[in-house]
This record gives structure tokens, sequence and C-alpha cells, in this order.
């Protein structure tokens, strides 16, 4: 990925969540139409920023026309989609709110014989040209792996009951849960596990109504937490210290995906309170790859497959010398 300097600039279009920046103009200059949500968490708002400013610099360094879409919804994004074939743009790039429920409505891109190019959630037995996105299984396996070894005295000993806590119900979650339980040892037991659409209060609203509903035998049977993302992260953590129940809790580590600096600014703080924290990194400038690709299909470049960004495990030992690195530092290149 390119380091990125610039932001683009925002017009807000009355009645639609949608971004134009060059736009589509019939002067024979072929356009990339970037496709995605608004932001309803932070890593999204973080992707937003990097996407804004990648197809605004990407596109006008290659003397390509640009647009930039976001909504709120699928039936807005479905609606984007429309407008972007009936104007004949010359490639996309699609973040979906859920990929099955886009399918219909990304099969009208790939009708009309448009580039398309699949960013984070993927649209299930569809033929896009690409796909683009963390390595969700890898993060789950490598979670599996950090618990086992983390736990491996007690796992030893029988069973080790935990909590996971999932963002929604597309297939980002599914891989890194099917990742996770493919390498966790058997002796992992989910004794409940919540679907949290990414949401900080979410989450912590359903820590705290099991620590304060349960029995005491089961939450301080809780001895971890499998989580699938930094945003819920803190809802979880929130709940973990303002609980002033009659149980001693017992939960040694939470785990997250992506690895934002609020996050990694209170590990310290939290390992303090007898909690570790782990994270995998999955950078909102990611995004950038997949615009990339875009740009390329408008270059004429053979673009195909699937294309996997690697993860970066972040725990107590070594995130100081994380936020020295190439990932952290693109993410934040421009803030």
């Amino acid at each position: 990925m390119k380091k990125l300097i610039v932001f683009m600039l925002v017009l807000a279009i009355a009645g639609i969540s949608v971004v134009y920046a060059g736009g589509q103009k019939d002067d024979g200059t072929k356009t990339l139409a970037v496709i995605m949500p608004s932001a309803d968490h932070g890593f999204l708002g973080e992707s937003i920023k990097h996407a804004e400013h990648a197809t605004k610099e990407l596109a006008e360094a290659r003397g390509y026309n640009h647009m930039f879409l976001i909504s709120d919804d699928v039936v807005e994004q479905a609606n984007q989609i429309d407008t972007v074939v009936a104007q004949g743009v010359d490639a996309v790039v699609l973040w979906p709110h859920n990929g099955d429920e886009l399918k219909a409505a990304a099969q009208t891109i790939v009708d009309e014989g448009i580039p398309l190019i699949i960013y984070d959630r993927l649209i299930s037995d569809f033929d896009e040209t690409a796909e683009l996105m963390g390595d969700n299984f890898t993060i789950g396996e490598d979670s599996g792996r950090y618990f086992n070894e983390y736990f491996k005295d007690e796992l030893a000993k029988g069973k080790v009951n935990i909590l996971e806590f999932k963002g929604d119900n597309s297939s980002v979650p599914k891989q890194r849960s099917d990742g996770f339980w493919k390498t966790a040892d058997p002796n992992f037991v989910r004794v409940n596990d919540y679907v949290t659409n990414w949401s900080k209060d979410t989450a912590q609203t359903q820590l705290e109504t099991f620590l304060n509903s349960s029995s005491r035998e089961e939450v301080e049977s809780i001895q971890a937490i499998f989580n699938h993302d930094a945003d819920v992260a803190f809802g979880l953590l929130a709940a973990l210290e303002g609980y002033d129940g009659n149980a001693d809790l017992n939960i040694k580590l939470v785990s997250a995906v992506s690895a934002p600096r609020e996050l990694l600014a209170v590990y310290d703080h939290y390992k303090a309170q007898g909690i570790d924290i782990v994270t995998f990194s999955f950078s909102p400038a990611m995004v950038v790859d997949a615009i990339e690709l875009g740009i390329d299909v408008l270059e004429g470049k053979d673009v195909s497959g699937m294309h996997l960004v690697p993860t970066e495990m972040v725990d107590n030992s070594n995130y100081k010398e994380f936020m020295k690195g190439p990932v952290y530092t693109l993410r934040y290149s421009f803030y």
C-alpha cells in the first residue's frame, strides 16, 4: 500500500449518503466507483477516511474519474449499484453491508461486464473479478493457538470456560469463529456467544447482563473472552472494570481484532488489573489495496482471485514495538 498524505473533499448529496469526487464524465475517461457502508463503528470510520483519500489520490494521479459512495443500509447500497451501472463506470470496488443480501445487485455489475472487486465481506457462490480481505480465518486460527498457549496449564487439568463476542452475521465473523474453533483446544468450552453488531455499547450491555444475571459459579468459571473487534473490546473491558457483584471475576484474557492506538494505550492499565489483552492487526488502511486493484483493472492489468492481507499478533509483550512498524505507521499516516 502506498503512503497517503492528502484528504479528499467531501460533497454530501441531499437524501443519499454519497460522496462524489471527480464523478462520471462523458469525456471518454475511465471511471472507478468505490461503494462502501457508512461508519457504524470506529473501524469503518477510519476505513472511509483511507478509502476517500485513496480513491481521489490514486485515480487522479493516473488520469481517471472517480466516484465514492457510502450508504446506511443494504437497500441504499443496492440503489447506488444501480446508479453506477446505469452511468457505465469502468470498474467497481464494493464493500457490501452483507454480501449475500447484495448478491442480486452485485450480479447486475457482472452482467454488464463491469469488473468488480469485492472487499472485506464475501458474496458466496459469486463470480467477481477479484476479492480482497483481511485474513480472517488465520486470525481465528492464530487466536486459538494463542489461547492454547496462554491457558496451557489450565487446559492440561481440564475444561476452560470462555465467552465469544462476534461482530455480525456476515462472512467475517464466521471465518474468525471457524478458524478459532479449528485450532482451539477441545477443552475450551463456549458458555455463551453474542452478536454485537460491532457495537461497544451493545457488547458492554451483553456482558453486564451475563455477569449480573448468571449464577456466581458460572460467572467465576469464565476465564477468557474470544472477541472479534477492538471497539467491542472497549465495551467488554468497561463491563469487567465496572463490575461490583458478589462473584470473583477470573477473566484473565480478552482478545480483539484490529490494533488501534486507543486499545494499545490501555494495555498496561488492564494488565495492572490482571487482564491481558491480545489483538490481531487488521488495519483500516488495507482498503487501499482493494482500490489499487480497481486502478489496476482500469490500466488493463490482469486482476483475479482472492487477495489476503496478513495479520500480526499484538499482545503485552510486543505492542510498543508494533507501534513503530509499517502497519501502524500507515494507519495513522495522515491523522
